[in-house]
């Protein structure tokens, strides 16, 4: 199992992102069950705090647009909720004392995907979670996935 991070979500229905083709043909083969992946809720709340500020893409979506979007992608792939047993996870990356400011939000992400049982996380961002203990973190291009067959 793969957890997708926010940013794949993003460039897949971005059409401006350099990925877009990439990150599009990710999600398409997750929903065929090509791919074995998924998302938590903070990814889709994430993806919509993105994908409606225009500071953050070219053409923002309106929120009703936005959400729509959230739905599709819920319907699509495999949420996964892991419970209190996170917190767990984020205490032990966070007393290691290298995790400071807004990277609590990877490191959230990160504890949320151990907690339930899934050690990959695929990126674009890969920095963002290297060096956490049980994760593996691949960038798109590395699933093999043919853009061209979403």
């Amino acid at each position: 199992m793969i957890l997708l991070d926010t940013n794949i979500l993003v460039y897949a229905v971005n059409r401006d992102a350099p990925r877009h083709g990439l990150c599009r043909a990710l999600i398409a083969a997750a929903r065929r069950k090509e791919l074995e992946a998924a998302v938590v809720p903070q990814v889709l709340l994430e993806f919509f705090a993105v994908v409606t500020d225009r500071r953050r893409v070219r053409r923002p979506l309106d929120p009703i647009t936005a959400w729509q979007e959230v739905e599709v992608l819920r319907a699509g792939l495999r949420v996964v909720d892991p419970g209190p047993a996170a917190l767990d996870r984020l205490a032990a990356l966070l007393t290691q004392g290298k995790v400071a400011g807004a990277e609590v939000f990877d490191a959230w992400l990160a504890a949320q995907a151990l907690a339930a049982g899934i050690s990959t996380i695929c990126t674009c961002n890969a920095a963002d979670f290297a060096g956490i203990p049980g994760l593996v973190v691949r960038e798109p291009e590395e699933l093999a996935i043919d853009p061209g067959a979403d």
